[in-house]
């Protein structure tokens, strides 16, 4: 599937080569569906990193709109969800090759983030029938993040790890570039490329390995490079 999106994003972008696009209309809405690629200590299972946020590589929906202030500049706005699964596997893999015949297994959710995004896209004409529009937004970012529970059921194990489920708010970025090829005068194909992410503070979260229970605000720091395809709807 992911490799399915990924190739018919090219597409989209080698298409918008030969579109022009409308300066004419107002303001668009419109939806996206894609892949989210975690980056830096997010995507880490490195038990020992504090950081670590064990996410595999995800999913996104955008809901986005935008607003033509003049021939160059767009207002935009994005809500983004995005949700990771963990790297569960990881985990218990070291835990049972640290002690053999243990049999551990591990019990988990996924990552859950939501984003509200304000900003703003820039045209640059490449030349008469192509154009690409750097973009940035921010904005406030409420993350969830997984319960995470690793043990042994042999009572005469002391390793384990366990971190609980909680909900923080931070603030949410994203940078990259956009396209656009039309179908026609309504529907357009925007593709974005773009790098996304933010530091949220959750507070409370209960960790606990080989039975040492710390509890205290867990500062996450999400990062993901998203892409996918993108239909809009104009205004005139």
């Amino acid at each position: 599937m992911k490799q399915l999106l990924f190739s018919l994003t090219l597409l989209t972008a080698f298409q918008s080569i030969f579109a022009q696009t409308n300066q004419d209309v107002s303001f668009y809405i419109g939806a996206s569906v894609g892949s989210a690629f975690t980056l830096g200590d997010f995507k880490e299972a490195d038990i020992s990193n504090p950081d670590a946020g064990f996410a595999k590589n995800g999913t996104k929906l955008d809901l986005f709109g935008g607003y033509f202030l003049n021939d160059k500049i767009t207002l935009t706005g994005t809500f983004r969800y995005q949700t990771f699964d963990t790297k569960i596997e990881d985990l218990v893999n070291e835990f049972n090759t640290e002690t053999p015949n243990a049999n551990f297994s591990a019990d988990t959710d996924s990552w859950q983030v939501y984003s509200l995004l304000v900003g703003a896209a820039y045209k640059i004409n490449v030349y008469k029938k192509f154009a690409i529009f750097p973009r940035i937004g921010i904005g406030p970012m409420l993350v969830n993040n997984p319960s995470i529970n690793v043990s042994s059921p042999d009572p005469a194990i002391t390793q384990n790890f366990i971190r609980s489920a909680e909900s923080g708010f931070g603030l949410g970025y994203e940078f990259g570039i956009g396209l656009t090829s039309n179908l026609g005068k309504r529907l357009a194909l925007m593709p974005t490329f773009t790098f996304s992410g933010g530091i949220a503070t959750i507070s409370d979260v209960t960790t606990v390995a080989d039975n040492i229970v710390v509890n205290g605000n867990y500062n996450v720091v999400v990062q993901s490079f998203n892409l996918g395809i993108s239909l809009a709807y104009k205004f005139y």
